[in-house]
């Protein structure tokens, strides 16, 4: 991608398992990092085919996601992690206590079976200031990137948790619950998304609330999202200014070089030398580790 973000967010997936489907490969996750990449820089290929009343409000973000390099005790890393457990079946903060990286230096992923009885969920940052170890986002492994156990239909579920962990509510408001009249009332924060009671279907010509409805945005549950609005893209870039739940830390220079973000290519790469290219049989040659 010739495109760089201003803010680098290291990511690490943690993938809790049984041994079944839910131990997704490495493919998938690489390519959940590339749809979140995508959607939040305005390179999703389907952005183009939003609505056009909305069509001039589709927000570039600017925030680009890496795999981590290093772990938190500065060993190489894939930015996956592979756990046993039948905590899986749960998704709950005790899956979570079993393993979590520094929240001011990594975006936890947990992927699991179950996510607390939701296919996905996190907390924005003012929920978790001061409740570090339930920071991060536990999603179920069939909404994890768009191929093996999960579907294009699928993909976009990180993309909305990850609105939720960088400061945005729903659409309709603070509530995890669309298609209420009320929520008209409500309000997500954000000037240019129009008030709605929030959609399970997408029905581009909804008016729930006296005006057209943003039904393609990423934090409806239209499972058509296409775009964040430059007022989200706004709070979100607020949010990771902030020092609150840490956000501001995370994409700082000394952090992506902590995590081994920073650079093209392999921080851990294998290298020997040795002291004669080619030898007779029965010869000795002595190798050197300059790993």
């Amino acid at each position: 991608r010739e495109k760089r973000s201003n803010y680098v967010i290291p990511i690490v997936f943690h993938i809790i398992h049984l041994g079944g489907p839910e131990n997704i490969s490495d493919e998938q996750v690489h390519d959940a990092v590339r749809i979140l990449n995508e959607d939040f820089n305005k390179q999703n290929a389907d952005w183009q085919n939003v609505r056009s009343d909305f069509l001039g409000l589709v927000a570039d973000v600017g925030v680009e996601f890496r795999l981590a390099r290093k772990d938190p005790q500065g060993n190489c890393a894939t930015g996956i992690t592979r756990t046993v457990s039948s905590r899986t079946n749960d998704g709950d903060q005790a899956m979570k206590n079993l393993i979590q990286w520094p929240r001011n230096r990594y975006l936890n992923v947990w992927v699991s079976v179950e996510a607390a009885g939701s296919v996905g969920y996190t907390y924005r940052p003012g929920s978790v200031a001061n409740w570090s170890q339930a920071d991060g986002i536990v999603v179920m492994h069939n909404y994890i990137g768009s191929i093996g156990t999960s579907s294009p239909a699928r993909s976009r579920t990180l993309t909305h948790e990850v609105g939720h962990w960088i400061n945005l509510a729903h659409t309709w408001g603070n509530t995890n619950d669309p298609g209420v009249q009320t929520n008209c009332n409500d309000d997500d924060g954000v000037s240019d998304t129009p008030n709605t009671i929030g959609w399970t279907s997408c029905n581009l010509g909804g008016t729930t609330c006296g005006s057209l409805d943003n039904v393609e945005n990423y934090m409806e549950y239209s499972f058509c999202s296409k775009m964040f609005t430059i007022g989200q893209a706004n709070r979100m870039i607020a949010a990771l200014n902030s020092t609150t739940a840490q956000r501001n830390e995370l994409w700082q220079p000394s952090n992506l070089s902590f995590t081994g973000v920073n650079g093209p290519g392999e921080v851990c790469k294998v290298e020997f030398t040795s002291t004669e290219q080619s030898i007779c049989a029965g010869s000795e040659v002595t190798y050197t580790d300059v790993s």
